[in-house]
Parts: C-alpha cells; sequence; structure tokens
C-alpha cells in the first residue's frame, strides 16, 4: 500500500519548522568566568646605599708638661716681676672663718712702677665705685665715693691691718717670695700652686695659683689657723698704658 503523500507531507513540514525555530533561539549559556588577574608580588625599593661611616681620627695626645720644680716656679715667677711695668686686674676676695664667710669684697687694682702707685677701688655690688685706696707704698690717701678726702695713714700700719697682703705687693714679689721657703702642692698643664712659708715667724701660709702660661698669679690665698682669706684675678692686664688722671687723688 503506498503511503499517503498529502499526509506525510503536513508532519515534515512541522518537523522542519521546530527544527528551524531551534536553531534560530538557541538556549542561552552563562559565560566562563574571566580568569583572575595574575599578582605580582611588589618589591620595596632598595634602600640607597649609605656611605660608610670614616673612623674618627685618631687625636694623638699631647705631650704632659714637664712638672716643674718650686726653685723653677719662683724663678718664673720673679721673671715676670722685674719685667711689670703696669698692671691693671679685676678681684674678689673673701674671707672665712672655720669654714664660714665672714667677708666678700671686688674691686679694682692699678699698679706703676715708675711712679711707685698702687690704687685699689673697692665696689658695690653693682659694681659703682664705695672708696678709693691711693699710696706710693709709704703713705695711703682713702677717698670716698665722691673722690673726696677721708684720711691719710701710713702705708705700713694699714698694710698690716690687711688680711692678705700679697694683694697689695705687686713689684715686690721677687722680695716676698725671697722671705719665704717654697714648695709645690701641685700642679697640672695649666697651673701649679705654689706653697710659701715664712722663714721666721710661720703665722701662715701663702698659696699663689700661678698660670703657666706666664706664671702670673690667678689665686692669692693666705691661711692662719681657721682664718682664709682667697683673692681671685681676673681681666688682668699687665704692662698696658693706665688712664693719666688715675691716681690723680694722692695729693689731696
Amino acid at each position: 500500500m503506498k503511503p499517503c503523500i498529502n499526509k506525510l507531507f503536513p508532519a515534515v513540514c512541522a518537523a522542519l519548522l521546530l527544527a528551524a525555530c531551534s536553531d534560530s533561539n538557541p538556549t542561552p549559556q552563562e559565560p566562563a568566568p574571566a580568569a583572575p588577574a595574575a599578582q605580582t608580588d611588589v618589591q620595596p625599593a632598595p634602600k640607597p646605599a649609605e656611605p660608610p661611616v670614616q673612623p674618627a681620627p685618631v687625636q694623638k695626645p699631647q705631650p704632659a708638661a714637664p712638672a716643674l720644680s718650686a726653685a723653677e716656679l719662683t724663678e718664673r715667677l720673679k721673671q715676670w716681676d722685674k719685667k711689670l711695668a703696669q698692671l691693671e686686674t679685676d678681684f674678689t676676695q673673701v674671707t672665712s672663718y672655720d669654714g664660714v664667710e665672714v667677708s666678700r669684697s671686688q674691686g679694682k687694682l692699678f699698679y706703676d712702677r715708675a711712679q711707685n702707685r698702687l690704687r685699689l677701688d673697692t665696689l658695690n655690688p653693682h659694681g659703682e665705685v664705695e672708696q678709693t685706696a691711693i699710696t706710693d707704698k709709704k703713705d695711703i690717701v682713702i677717698l670716698d665715693e665722691n673722690n673726696q678726702h677721708v684720711t691719710t695713714l701710713s702705708w705700713a700700719d694699714w698694710q698690716q691691718g690687711q688680711p692678705n697682703q700679697a694683694l697689695f705687693d705687686f713689684g715686690n714679689y721677687t722680695a716676698l717670695v725671697d722671705r719665704h721657703t717654697a714648695s709645690v702642692k701641685s700642679q697640672d698643664g695649666q697651673t701649679a700652686v705654689l706653697v710659701l712659708t715664712p722663714k721666721e715667724n710661720n703665722e701662715y701660709t701663702l698659696y699663689l695659683t700661678l698660670s703657666k702660661k706666664d706664671f702670673f698669679p690667678q689665686t692669692i690665698t693666705i691661711r692662719s689657723e681657721l682664718m682664709v682669706t682667697r683673692a681671685d684675678l681676673k681681666n688682668t692686664h699687665k704692662n698696658r698704658p693706665l688712664p693719666a688722671d688715675v691716681f690723680g687723688g694722692f695729693n689731696q
């Protein structure tokens, strides 16, 4: 029996139409996930190379100044004393008894060998002149803060009442040293402490702290039992011209 073409044709057409529809509308597919980007380890930038540390230069120790004997120190002291023509210095003087301060003063000292004159100004804490003493090493004239005459005394008598006579004996240090026995208490590269003990009537001990630059006293200290008087010299000028009128009040 022959198949019926009219019955087969509609079925074939339907199958073809179904296939065509399937091809034109495919089922959407989810895209594949993108591969993650490759991670690169970030390395820190290299630090610049530090310059090598240079070792500190080796300081060669300065040769220590040779220690000087008492005889050498006194000879150096006498040398500047002979050359001293003029002197100007500030000073501070403190006196203590058994370790307790009993007096303090400050002032300025002028000395001229050619005139054999010495002037001592006592200053108040503000640096103003309270009293002036001028001497020719025979008499001493005392003036007030207004430079007016107060009294005139014997130099020898006045000096005997001073606790530290060596402070006023510039120009006469050679004779001062010769009246004493000298020894060395201590010394370093900058200073030396010369000890002077009277050859007669050993009532006190005098200590001179000398600068090793010129062997001029920086400190003058006298000790008598429990009494100690120390004078510190500062702003010292040797052989520099003095003011013309510095001894002007002596003849009042």
